[in-house]
């Protein structure tokens, strides 16, 4: 299958409200989703993070360790082929803080997910995570994803069962 037609990242160099160290923060971010793109989970990936990396998502309260964020990852580019992730806009705070805007797209055809079969429907999630590094190294993400609008891509949930007007 020929993998779907992503928008590149954020050009780094219009993100002049960074600073250098800022900058690189993200151009290593976004080095992190290119490899995630190509599949690969193993060493290359692990260098990326700081042995102590810890991850927080409101959504995902099982993901708190790296050993325990890093299947997710895998487990997503198994079951939407051919995952694709990008960065859409940085903003940075401080030199070991950055908040990044990204976007998730790929294809339910390989495999259950929320208990739901395969359907071939394309996914296409945006998130925002708060990316914090140590020693040059991933230390701890945070992470909001729109994960309404991905079970409603899925099918986990009928679009006819949200609500117009929530305040009627």
């Amino acid at each position: 299958m020929e993998a779907p037609k992503l928008p590149p990242h954020v050009d780094i160099d219009s993100l002049t409200h960074l600073t250098a160290q800022q900058r690189k923060n993200v151009q290593t971010w976004m080095d992190l989703q290119d490899l995630l793109n190509t599949g690969e989970f193993g060493e290359k990936m692990d260098a990326f993070f700081h042995p102590d990396m810890t991850y927080g998502n409101p959504s995902r309260p099982d993901l708190g360790t790296y050993q325990e964020w890093k299947v997710s990852p895998r487990e997503l580019y198994k079951r939407f082929p051919p995952s694709r992730y990008r960065t859409l806009s940085a903003i940075g705070k401080g030199d070991n803080e950055i908040w990044v805007h990204c976007e998730h797209m790929g294809e339910h055809v390989g495999g259950r997910y929320m208990g739901v079969e395969p359907s071939g429907n394309p996914v296409r999630v945006e998130w925002f995570s708060v990316v914090t590094f140590k020693d040059g190294l991933i230390h701890r993400i945070f992470s909001i994803a729109d994960t309404l609008t991905m079970l409603v891509q899925v099918g986990v949930v009928a679009p006819s069962t949200l609500p117009v007007d929530p305040y009627k």
